[in-house]
Order: structure tokens, then C-alpha cells, then sequence
């Protein structure tokens, strides 16, 4: 028996050398409350210690670096002024030496095979530069219901969910005037060779009142395919009881008395978020009267309907047109009237006056 328990070590510890050194890189600002969670994240990981740097990018107000010096796998860089998210996340890809760079985000849950699962699937996808979950599970407290949103495209997911191989920097970086959204443009229109993730091996989302985008928006899209309730409560995605009660009692009474992370300390994030629903909205509305025209074309009932609406609404005007017209032209006539009579009757007043005074006689 002792003999099969140490081949069973040095089996595990060849299966340790054979795997790549990755980096974890985080963006936070002004997120005190989560970061006791963040770090247990991180520790209940599986993937071996030895073979993980974590960079840690800090431009918040109220640092975090008492909470984070006792981790030896931490790099932590903290600047004073405010930065972008893409500039925040090209620092720390820039101070990165993994051959597998690993996103993970200050307010999120990732379960303990996050590291493990988003390595094994690049390893087993050498076509593959970038992997991420396009699908999302979303934990919503105040109802307490949990969504799934996605998947929405083979080559997309949310960076929350981002691992890659080092290569891919040789191609690409965020645009660093990104403070959310910044996926498209690193990932060139989605046409980054990638691979998917599964979701619940990556991340779980809980809805929160600092979220820089306030995630119950997202169920006033409903009904939408691409989301849907699911039956899933928080406790069977998340097993740690420290974390759970976290995030399923303690969240709302903890961030309403840490104003640091109030999004009003982020108006560059609000002010693109509006940006972006002002452009989603014309986009959607397009899409709407597209569909609408389309739906037309295709009922030739509903069309020839439109048409004699059409129709109808263009000989009214035209009716209406001509009516105005006359009145128009009554009217000019009739000013036209009043200013003669007001000539001629000036002209009689006139004459009158000189009838009656008779002509002027001058004594030399």
C-alpha cells in the first residue's frame, strides 16, 4: 500500500511539471469588500500554486495592497491616477511571463477548476489563441433566481471568462479608452481563433448594487433567446460557506456602507455605458423597422393594406392641399381688396379737403 501511495506522488508531481506557468491578472478598483472573497478564489484553486503568478492591477482610491502582501504569488502595481479598464488590463498582460494569461475579475465567484479547466481546454485546442464561456450564469439576489444569459456566438464570451495563450499578444491589445465592453476590438471582431469554455467551470455572476453596469437591466430584455430562468440555486454552484453567505446574506448591508465603490466614483464607466445603450438602442430600433419592412414584404395582404393606407392618406393631402390653396388665394384677394378701398378712400378724403378750403389768395 505505501509503495502504490508514493507512485501515486511521484505521478502527480510529473503531472505538475508538465504544466505551463500561468498568470492570473486582475483590474480592481475601490473593492475592499470583495477582495477577502477574491483571495479564497484564488487559494481554493486546483491548479498547483507553484506554477501561478497573480498580477494585480490597482488604480482605486482605497488600495487594497494590506489585504493582498501575505500572498507570495501576488504582483501588485497600484497607480494614483484613474485608468481605463483596457489600459488596466494591457498593464498587466504587459507584466505578465505565463504561457497561459488568466482573467479573473474582483466580484465574481470562480469555482476551483477555473485555472485547471481553461488550461486543459487551450492544451487540448492548439488552433485554438483565446478560450472563454459566451454563456453566463447570473445570480439575482433580490429575487433570488438565477438566469442564464447565451450563448450568443462560437467566438465570443465576456472577458471575466478570457484565457489565452501568450501568442495572442503579438497580435492584439485593448483599446485604452475602453472602460467596458472591451472584448470586441481585443479579440479583432471575434475572428481570434477560439474555444469555448463551460460556463459553470468559469464563473458565476452575482448581480450587486457596485456593479460598474447594473446587471438587472438585463431582465428588462426579457422575453429574450437568448435568456432564460434557470432552476439552479446559488448553493449548487457555490460550496464554500463562507463565500456563499457572502454572497447570498452579507453583499447588500457591506456595499451600502462603502461608498468608495459607488459608481459615482466611476464617471468614465457611466459615461460609456451610456454611450453604448444610446447606440444599442438606434441599433435595436433599426433592427426593429428592418423586420417590420421585412414582415411586409412577405405578407402581400399586410402590404397591399399599407399601400391603400398609403393611398388614401396621399389623395386626403391632396384634397387638403387643394382646399388650402383656395383659401389661400381667397385670402390674398380679399387683402389684396382692403388695401385698394384703403388707397381710395384716402385719395376721396383728400380731394375733399381741397374742395372745401377752396385755393389760397396772397395781399401784396
Amino acid at each position: 500500500m505505501g509503495k502504490k501511495g508514493k507512485k501515486s506522488n511521484k505521478s502527480n508531481v510529473d503531472v505538475n511539471i508538465n504544466l505551463p506557468f500561468i498568470s492570473i491578472c486582475t483590474p480592481t478598483f475601490n473593492r475592499r469588500p470583495f477582495i477577502p472573497i477574491m483571495i479564497k478564489c484564488f487559494e481554493h484553486q486546483t491548479y498547483p500554486k507553484d506554477k501561478i503568478e497573480w498580477i494585480i492591477v490597482d488604480d482605486g482610491t482605497d488600495k487594497i495592497e494590506d489585504l493582498i502582501k501575505h500572498i507570495p504569488q501576488i504582483k501588485y502595481f497600484k497607480y494614483d491616477e484613474k485608468l481605463s479598464l483596457g489600459k488596466k488590463r494591457n498593464i498587466a498582460n504587459d507584466n505578465s511571463s505565463g504561457e497561459i494569461i488568466i482573467f479573473m475579475d474582483d466580484d465574481d465567484y470562480y469555482p476551483p477548476e477555473r485555472f485547471s479547466h481553461a488550461v486543459d481546454t487551450l492544451l487540448k485546442n492548439p488552433d485554438a489563441l483565446c478560450a472563454g464561456s459566451s454563456a453566463m450564469f447570473i445570480y439575482f439576489k433580490h429575487i433570488n433566481k438565477m438566469y442564464q444569459f447565451g450563448p450568443y456566438a462560437p467566438s465570443h464570451a465576456t472577458a471575466a471568462t478570457f484565457a489565452f495563450k501568450r501568442e495572442l499578444l503579438k497580435q492584439t491589445r485593448f483599446n485604452e479608452l475602453s472602460c467596458v465592453a472591451e472584448e470586441k476590438q481585443f479579440l479583432k471582431d471575434y475572428t481570434i481563433p477560439f474555444v469555448q469554455l463551460e460556463s459553470l467551470k468559469s464563473i458565476l455572476v452575482f448581480s450587486h448594487v457596485h456593479n460598474s453596469f447594473d446587471k438587472k437591466e438585463l431582465l428588462a430584455q426579457m422575453p429574450n433567446p437568448h435568456v432564460h430562468e434557470t432552476v439552479l440555486k446559488a448553493s449548487d454552484i457555490v460550496k464554500e460557506p463562507e463565500i456563499l453567505k457572502f454572497f447570498t446574506v452579507d453583499i447588500d448591508i457591506l456595499l451600502s456602507k462603502y461608498d468608495f465603490g459607488n459608481t459615482k466614483h466611476k464617471p468614465d464607466v457611466v459615461k460609456q455605458l451610456a454611450e453604448i445603450k444610446k447606440t444599442r438602442d438606434e441599433m435595436m430600433n433599426k433592427q426593429i423597422a428592418y423586420q417590420n419592412s421585412m414582415q411586409l414584404l412577405n405578407n402581400p395582404q399586410i402590404l397591399q393594406s399599407k399601400i391603400n393606407d398609403l393611398t388614401n392618406t396621399i389623395n386626403y393631402l391632396t384634397i387638403e392641399n387643394s382646399e388650402l390653396k383656395d383659401k389661400v388665394q381667397y385670402l390674398d384677394n380679399k387683402i389684396k381688396q382692403i388695401i385698394t378701398d384703403h388707397i381710395e378712400k384716402k385719395k376721396s378724403v383728400k380731394e375733399a379737403d381741397q374742395t372745401t378750403t377752396g385755393p389760397t389768395i396772397t395781399i401784396i
